[in-house]
């Protein structure tokens, strides 16, 4: 798999030039840097990782992971650290489980029928070469950063990226969101989250 990543280079040199952009249009807004900092600050303070979550969470459901994401103010989470609310399908039913953040428990399972629209993604999903735990293990080997969240889309956004994996990454005090094509692991989008 790591031959699909041999182009996916992450660097402070664009996340950096977005910053200083941003700073520079003064686009930032109190609300939203505060909220940001917020979800920043839980995330550091987290005891398990996505991954650790993603582990606990597939011993209550088989199935493809569809999407994993850190919520810091669940309000399902004991205390203030947040929760991971993560989806697996096995093709007919969706599981979503919430792991707390601090403990590793398991907070919360529901499951649902898919609907077509589910079912035509799960196994558009299951047909690209790049699986969701692919792209965490690369980014977080390749750019020493955590990955907070990751989803699979499978929605004609891009003309050439038809499915992709949209990610969070916490690297220093910044939450970068990436967009990673699903055929071919490359990066083709990039933006410092304010």
């Amino acid at each position: 798999m790591n031959k699909y990543f041999e182009r996916f280079k992450v660097t402070t040199l664009g996340s950096g030039l977005a910053l200083t952009l941003t700073l520079a249009l003064g686009a930032v807004s109190t609300v939203s840097h505060a909220n940001i900092n917020d979800e920043i600050r839980a995330a550091q303070g987290t005891k398990i990782s996505l991954k650790q979550a993603i582990n606990i969470a597939n011993k209550q459901a088989k199935g493809t992971l569809i999407s994993a994401e850190f919520d810091d103010d669940d309000s399902a989470a004991k205390g203030n650290g947040g929760a991971y609310e993560i989806q697996f399908s096995n093709g007919t039913t969706e599981y979503e489980i919430k792991v707390d953040a601090i403990s590793g428990q398991v907070l919360e399972l529901d499951t649902d029928r898919l609907d077509s629209g589910d079912v035509d993604d799960y196994n558009s999903q299951r047909r690209a070469k790049i699986s969701a735990m692919g792209v965490i293990n690369a980014i977080e080997k390749q750019a020493n950063s955590r990955v907070l969240e990751v989803e699979f889309k499978n929605d004609r956004d891009y003309a050439d990226h038809p499915s992709y994996f949209e990610v969070d990454m916490l690297r220093d005090k910044q939450i970068i969101e990436l967009k990673i094509d699903a055929e071919t692991g490359r990066e083709f989008a990039r933006k410092v989250k304010k």
